[in-house]
């Protein structure tokens, strides 16, 4: 049987009812192959994260353990309850770059793809095996600074509005 628990996590009405059918679940943590991907050691799982993480912590967003969540879904996907740790677990991450505290390995990530249009720099490896293969380089594109300014990201990252 499903019951889903009516919440917003702007709002946090309803959040403590969804934590404690989450901390007596347990489904998304249970089988790994079905389950959440970011098993990285005792310290994280959606459920720990979403409990006792960000619902015991007075400000959520600083939370450091809400970056180890890869937003793949699973936990949304696997909840027989429909908690889903993850939009929890996102509002969060929204919050915390609002806030400008995310960690600079995260804010960097968002600047070099906005520039580059690549999560990571290319090395001059790279390059040359892109142009072996007669591949054009890679670049930004004007759409995707597009995106970023009308999504709001390019504020966020401190840099102003064209």
């Amino acid at each position: 049987m499903v019951i889903n628990v009516p919440y917003t996590y702007h709002s946090l009405k309803g959040v403590t009812e969804a934590a404690e059918i989450c901390l007596r679940c347990g489904v998304c943590c249970a089988v790994p192959e079905y389950g959440c991907p970011a098993h990285y050691g005792p310290s994280y799982s959606p459920r720990f994260t979403y409990v006792y993480d960000c619902l015991g912590h007075d400000e959520p967003h600083r939370n450091p353990s809400i970056w180890q969540c890869v937003s793949c879904h699973k936990c949304e996907e696997t909840c027989p309850y429909e908690v889903s740790p993850i939009h929890f677990i996102e509002t969060m991450k929204e919050l915390a770059l609002e806030a400008g505290s995310s960690p600079e390995s995260i804010t960097g990530e968002l600047e070099q793809v906005v520039s580059t249009g690549y999560a990571f720099p290319l090395t001059a490896n790279a390059e040359r095996q892109r142009q072996e293969l007669g591949l054009e380089p890679l670049k930004a594109t004007e759409e995707l600074s597009r995106i970023a300014e009308a999504t709001g990201l390019l504020e966020l990252l401190g840099r102003p509005r064209k």
